[in-house]
């Protein structure tokens, strides 16, 4: 028995059908949230919807049989031209702008689709218009809100380069005084004075480099050395450095390293030192007595990599549990009272972080309130047996032992100060002369030009922001002159300008060296011999 035939559709229910199909389509139509017009094939306006008129301000007597190059700008309709729609068939997504009837722009995005016949022959085109009106506004206000945000952030590093040099170059005259006075026949009050104002001082210092280098570390900006390091000689020269701090506490402070541990290794000794420094003295901060402890131990060695970690552990006050996941944080301290009682800024923890994590390693702690803490943390180091030690960055004990086995010349070397501050004049003056060297003074960038017209120099310590022509401009001067004679001097820039950045920027006008204020006595010593005796060897 053959199956049943499949019954046609009647040509009542076809008519029903075909209805409903306009039905849906008309309510599409007319309420699409987006304004859709129909063209015919010489691109005149034959239907559109609600959304249309909404959108450009029109009604019917505007936009029937209107030619649809008339609602674009003659250089957009041009761009839609070039895209070649009628080739392609159809195009989606295209930001253009159209023209409303009151003559003003409406950023649109548009989606166009050819219609054609059955023979291939183009007979119109619908075309799908989006209001990006507040789509634009909110990505104007984005824009706005992005220059806005990196004109402050541009404002807080002009702001934060001017308050370093002006804080710095007082603090070089007023540690450098204390220093000298130091050096003299005291009693025993005025040495305790002039050492509780050098400590607030150096505290003060502290704070400003604190706040530089968060700054630093927040722009990404803190650049991490990759030299020589030996690690367990930093961990001891830490411990024996902050013993004096104390056992004036009447702390034990004691520290232990791991033998493993390879003595050359690659990484960042500044960096390394600065965290150590940093946790061992608030560990000795917040402990009253018993004893502080630091240790050092090789997790893992490769061919390639070392994994150190680190720990100073106290007996101290201890950390509340509800403050240990924000203690890493800027401005965080463990108590409200802390840093009225204690001192600090809540920076050098966060500090800590950021240095930790951009050597590769992670810092944690544990804490029990009221029996102590312990902080955490590994770096990795890079493993290089072929090291070559760089002497610039070697740690030097004391003056007698950088100099011994130096050539005569650096002995008695002719320094030029070109500074036009006169106090920090007077402190580099002693500080140089107490090396045995003989100076001669500029105060300002056209009068170190004049003097070596008519004295020759072993180096120059050179000052920027100085009158007629700043430290920059005269070592320019100074370069450009050498490429006639054929003769070159050291210039070490020595000044205020601390910032991210700096080092580089003296250095890339032709500078050879760069010590920031306030003046390290021992650093200036050792950036000056390293210069003259590479100088001599060539």
């Amino acid at each position: 028995m053959p199956p049943p035939k499949a019954a046609h559709p009647s040509a009542r229910q076809l008519e029903r059908d075909l209805l409903e199909s306009r039905q849906i389509f008309k309510v599409v139509f007319e309420r699409s949230p987006a304004g859709i017009t129909v063209t015919d094939q010489h691109e005149r306006i034959t239907a559109w919807n609600p959304m249309v008129e909404k959108m450009l301000g029109m009604d019917r007597r505007d936009l029937l049989n209107k030619p649809v190059q008339d609602l674009y700008p003659p250089d957009e309709w041009k761009r839609m031209r070039d895209l070649q729609i009628r080739k392609h068939g159809m195009l989606a997504d295209i930001a253009t702008k159209v023209i409303r009837k009151d003559g003003t722009m409406l950023d649109v995005n548009t989606s166009i689709a050819v219609l054609k016949d059955n023979d291939g022959h183009v007979v119109g085109a619908i075309g799908i218009m989006h209001d990006m009106t507040r789509q634009k506004m909110v990505e104007e206000q984005l824009m706005q809100a992005k220059l806005a945000a990196e004109q402050a952030n541009i404002a807080k590093s002009v702001f934060l380069a001017n308050m370093s040099h002006e804080v710095r170059t007082p603090m070089n005259a007023i540690i450098g005084m204390l220093d000298l006075t130091l050096d003299t026949k005291l009693n025993d009050e005025q040495k305790d004075n002039l050492e509780v104002a050098k400590d607030a001082a150096d505290n003060l210092l502290s704070l400003i480099n604190d706040i530089l280098d968060l700054s630093r570390a927040e722009a990404g900006k803190i650049v991490v050395e990759e030299i020589e390091i030996n690690a367990p000689d930093i961990v001891k020269n830490v411990g024996k450095g902050l013993s004096v701090l104390a056992r004036n506490k009447g702390i034990d402070l004691v520290w232990n390293v791991d033998a493993g541990i390879p003595r050359q290794l690659v990484g960042d000794p500044v960096r390394l030192r600065q965290v150590l420094v940093n946790l061992v003295n608030n560990a000795i901060k917040f402990t009253h007595k018993g004893q502080v402890q630091i240790n050092a131990t090789m997790e893992s060695l490769t061919a390639h990599d070392c994994v150190v970690r680190f720990e100073v552990i106290d007996q101290g006050i201890g950390i509340p549990k509800k403050n240990l996941a924000t203690i890493f944080d800027v401005f965080t301290e463990a108590h409200n009272t802390t840093a009225r009682r204690y001192g600090g800024t809540g920076l050098g923890l966060a500090i800590c972080k950021k240095i930790v994590e951009m050597m590769r390693g992670a810092i944690w702690v544990e804490s029990t309130e009221g029996k102590g803490s312990m902080f955490y943390f590994t770096i990795i180091f890079g493993v290089n047996p072929d090291l070559i030690r760089h002497p610039a960055h070697g740690q030097a004990h004391g003056q007698a032992a950088a100099q011994d086995g130096l050539p005569d010349e650096v002995r008695h070397l002719r320094v030029l100060l070109a500074e036009d501050n006169v106090i920090n004049q007077r402190v580099a003056v002693k500080v140089l002369e107490k090396f045995g060297w003989s100076v001669h003074i500029a105060s300002d960038g056209q009068e170190v030009l004049d003097i070596l017209n008519k004295q020759a120099f072993d180096v120059i310590l050179m000052d920027d922001q100085m009158p007629l022509l700043t430290g920059v401009e005269a070592a320019q001067v100074i370069r450009r002159e050498e490429k006639q004679t054929g003769h070159h001097i050291p210039i070490i820039a020595m000044t205020a300008n601390a910032m991210s950045g700096d080092r580089e920027k003296y250095l890339a006008v032709g500078m050879d060296g760069y010590v920031s204020k306030p003046i390290d006595r021992q650093a200036l010593y050792q950036e000056i011999v390293h210069l003259v005796t590479q100088r001599l060897k060539e």
